[in-house]
């Protein structure tokens, strides 16, 4: 093969090597370069000669390559690990961008309480006991650690609650969200008003309070064992609520409602009945809390903010169809606790038949709750009694339900009609769902 004088460039080809018949090979006087393999020709047979930068094998008089395959594998390796170690570095960097900013935001949220020791506006509200509020403030501060989680309790909504111990007593303090994210002042103030103006044995005790230009707070007896919810939630805890415990919360939730409805001087409505909103203290006595949703009934149809208060499952079934708000709507969220209280769950499906009028033949007895011992039998005309109210209550028409002030009455007296006076185990949900009405007659 003779290629000669053909101005040919590039590499040559490695299928050159290839060609066993070949005897012969001529690529001189070419633009050829780049590194040659070789053939199986003896070199005499193989003319290279004027062509630009070829390189190879010495047999040929050829300059070895200095680049070779090998080279060229671990160029691209070298090259690999270039590529890893920048990317590592730049992930590095990321991380310690991140975790600065992280740290100054950090700094900044503890900045904010440490600055309410020594900095207040015109304006901030201090109000915590008898004495300097300024006193107390830092008192708090310096109980909670400047509001560390470890002292954090529980949380919600609005904002987290702190077990703090202040000269040798324990209180609950409620911290409000931070004011960026915190808008809703009129849940704020509406608290303080309400729990200002009341005073009963079933409602939490409001110690104190801050609104600070950088935080706010609210302060109230410790109540050792949480809500209910979260007892009616653990099996050991659910236990330890026997019968007559589970009967006396019950009525201390009624006298705390009959009390905002028809003893203050202006008729409160809480708007937010719940087991969550019921705290247990060491002998578990039953008091109503959160008062942030509260407002005086003669000011509920001036305030835009009460159209969809409450919590999904308590709420009364009016409010999504009439959104009138009366003192009804509290009654319809305490027949919803009554009968968690009961059941030990939420009755969920139970509160089907009030709006269908399908008839109920399941026993009593069933729906129970099965975690702790059955009613003895001088517990049973209780139980009775606390379903019987909780239906009434659950009424889907308003007027149909009881005041609250009925209800404590009924309570109270712990009668039932004498049709429904019969063993536990024989008694209906339809029995209860036919006498309910009598309620308002006890």
């Amino acid at each position: 093969m003779d290629f000669s004088r053909n101005n040919l460039s590039g590499t040559i080809p490695i299928t050159l090597a290839q060609l066993y018949q070949l005897h012969n090979l001529n690529l001189s006087y070419n633009s050829l370069g780049g590194r040659f393999g070789g053939t199986s020709l003896p070199s005499a047979l193989v003319s290279l000669d004027h062509n630009t930068d070829i390189c190879g094998d010495k047999r040929y008089g050829l300059t070895p390559c200095e680049g070779s395959e090998l080279d060229g594998r671990n160029e691209g390796k070298r090259h690999n690990k270039r590529l890893i170690l920048a990317l590592l570095l730049a992930f590095g960097l990321f991380c310690f961008i991140a975790m600065a900013i992280g740290s100054v935001a950090l700094f900044c949220w503890r900045k904010k309480f440490t600055k309410c020791r020594t900095k207040s506006k015109p304006g901030d509200m201090f109000s915590i006991w008898n004495f300097n509020g300024k006193i107390a403030f830092q008192d708090i501060l310096d109980a909670t650690e400047n509001f560390d989680e470890k002292y954090c309790i529980g949380s919600g909504g609005h904002g987290s609650v702190f077990r703090a111990e202040v000269r040798g007593s324990v209180f609950a303090v409620k911290l409000l969200h931070s004011m960026e994210d915190y808008t809703d002042e009129g849940t704020f103030h509406a608290e303080i008003d309400v729990l200002t103006k009341t005073r009963h044995r079933c409602i939490v005790r409001l110690y104190g309070y801050c609104s600070h230009s950088q935080c706010r707070f609210l302060v109230y007896d410790l109540m050792e064992r949480g809500s209910l919810a979260s007892i009616l939630h653990e099996e050991q805890l659910a236990r330890e609520l026997d019968w007559p415990k589970r009967v006396a919360i019950v009525i201390d939730v009624a006298q705390a409602l009959s009390y905002l409805h028809h003893d203050c001087d202006e008729p409160i409505i809480h708007r937010d009945i719940k087991s969550n909103n019921i705290l247990l203290d060491r002998d578990f006595k039953g008091y109503v809390s959160d008062f942030g949703m509260a407002r005086k009934l003669k000011h509920i149809y001036s305030s835009s903010s009460t159209i969809f208060a409450g919590t999904c499952g308590y709420m009364a079934p009016e409010l999504s169809s009439t959104m009138v708000l009366t003192e009804k709507c509290d009654v319809y969220s305490f027949g919803v606790v009554v009968m968690e209280v009961v059941m030990g769950k939420h009755p969920g499906d139970l509160l089907l038949p009030f709006f269908c009028q399908t008839q109920q033949h399941t026993k009593l007895k069933d729906i129970l709750d099965q975690r702790i011992v059955e009613p003895a039998s001088n517990e049973e005309k209780d139980i009775i009694l606390l379903v019987l109210v909780a239906f009434g209550c659950l009424q889907i028409c308003p007027k149909a339900r009881p005041t609250m002030q009925q209800v404590c009455q009924a309570l109270t007296n712990r009668s039932c009609p004498a049709a429904i006076m019969k063993p536990l185990h024989e008694v209906t949900l339809q029995d209860l769902h036919d006498f309910c009405g009598t309620i308002q007659n006890i």
